[in-house]
């Protein structure tokens, strides 16, 4: 958080408030409560489920780094108000990518990955990579984006180390799954991804 102001100051970025939701009233970001900060006590899965669909689409999600694929928990449920049902098929034979990792979750998603290596949470994703201090040849979230059934949330740096998903890419992949389900098409890949890492699962929507 204390990012996002650093890249106002510095006149990278604008906004009008930072909404934190966490299930500990007493987390790091209950310090910096104020006029423009406010903290709701909730899990995020609850919140963006009742939540997220109302949100304008100049909003941004901020998501944690290491969080499980709360969007696709989201896309399930506001699915399921429009009468569509979404479960996972636990099928991660057919990856619509392979990056050099790849590696089922216990939720039965598959964690994808450009980097057989730590990266710093905070990393940018520059053009030149700073462990391999080579050009950055990938883009896992743009490759998904043009794989065949494949929708993906991308998460992209916006200022100071900060990633986002714009609200406005969430409902376009959304309405582009929609579309295709419209067509007859039932099976996809559910992804949110940065340059370098991502998760993704194999869905089935009826």
């Amino acid at each position: 958080m204390r990012r996002l102001f650093k890249a106002e100051a510095a006149g990278k970025i604008s906004f009008e408030r930072i909404l934190v939701i966490d299930r500990d009233p007493r987390c790091a970001a209950a310090g910096l409560v104020g006029e423009r900060v406010r903290l709701v006590t909730a899990s995020w899965e609850d919140w963006l489920g009742g939540n997220l669909s109302g949100c304008p689409p100049s909003d941004h999600v901020v998501p944690y780094h290491w969080a499980p694929h709360v969007l696709l928990d989201w896309l399930k449920a506001d699915l399921a108000r429009h009468g569509l049902a979404l479960s996972r098929t636990g099928d991660a034979g057919d990856a619509p990518v392979r990056p050099p990792v790849l590696r089922p979750t216990k939720a039965g998603d598959l964690a994808m990955s450009y980097a057989e290596w730590l990266c710093p949470p905070a990393c940018i994703e520059p053009e030149l990579c700073p462990h391999t201090r080579g050009p950055k040849s990938w883009s896992l979230a743009g490759e998904l984006a043009k794989a065949s059934s494949s929708f993906v949330f991308p998460c992209l740096h916006l200022a100071y180390g900060v990633g986002t998903i714009p609200v406005a890419a969430i409902f376009e992949a959304r309405d582009r799954l929609v579309e295709a389900v419209g067509r007859g098409e039932t099976d996809a890949w559910i992804a949110s991804a940065s340059h370098c890492h991502g998760l993704a699962a194999r869905v089935r929507v009826t």
